[in-house]
């Protein structure tokens, strides 16, 4: 699947299939400070993720 990074500009390539979860946890980060969005949809925690997948990343803690 693609992960596309928001306001990051980067992108890579993962194998699925894998729960929503488990991607957060391959990628090092909190599935509480970020949304994975898919077919313009937030997705769940348990929701399975397919290679043919495009998944956005955002990330709903900003600083400042």
């Amino acid at each position: 699947m693609k992960v596309i990074f928001a306001g990051k500009n980067k992108e890579i390539e993962v194998k699925g299939p894998k729960s929503a979860q488990s991607l957060a946890k391959d990628l090092g980060i909190s599935l509480e400070a970020n949304v994975f969005i898919k077919n313009g949809e937030i997705v769940a925690p348990d929701d399975v993720l397919n290679d043919d997948d495009v998944v956005e990343v955002i990330s709903a803690v900003s600083g400042g």
